[in-house]
């Protein structure tokens, strides 16, 4: 099926939104080896896959600090992709970039990005920057093969959250 983009309308389109199913399923998980002078992301497999879904209700919190987005539409909306941009260090943080469970592997996480890549060159951004977990390792991969490299960790991240187990890796790409 094909599929169109477009701007996202945070009042017209928070329903098709909320539908999206975020939950993913991993087989391994990346574990932070620290050593004296170095830090390390060590993938390990899990005795059993883990399925993790996150809130999607987040996008839409009052505290959400997003300033553009795009929707991935066939019919429905199948994705979403929202960004702010931080004028003072030229940075477009990717917020949230979800594709619904039946659509991946159909190339509208990519063209999502390509559109917020497009978005942030046009307003002067010099990289898209985006924090996932290490219990993310499909995404991290897929991000990989889209030019995003790995430029920070913090241990710390979630520690004061139901995911305390989990490391925050931080991922970007110049424009």
């Amino acid at each position: 099926m094909a599929f169109t983009l477009r701007e996202l309308d945070r009042v017209t389109d928070h329903d098709g939104v909320a539908a999206i199913d975020t939950a993913f399923e991993t087989a391994s998980v990346f574990e932070l080896a620290i050593d004296e002078r170095r830090l390390e992301l060590v993938e390990r497999t899990l005795p059993q896959p883990r399925i993790k879904r996150y809130d999607i209700a987040e996008l839409f919190a009052p505290w959400c600090t997003w300033d553009h987005g795009y929707v991935a539409v066939d019919g429905g909306i199948v994705g979403v992709a929202v960004v702010e941009y931080e004028p003072w260090h030229r940075r477009l943080t990717l917020w949230h970039l979800y594709v619904g469970r039946p659509r991946r592997r159909e190339g509208i996480a990519r063209a999502l990005l390509e559109r917020v890549e497009t978005h942030g060159r046009k307003i002067g951004a010099l990289r898209v920057w985006l924090e996932t977990s290490t219990v993310n390792v499909p995404g991290i991969a897929a991000y990989a093969r889209l030019g995003y490299t790995l430029c920070g960790v913090d241990s710390t991240y979630y520690e004061a959250t139901d995911v305390a187990d989990e490391v925050a890796v931080y991922l970007s790409k110049p424009l």
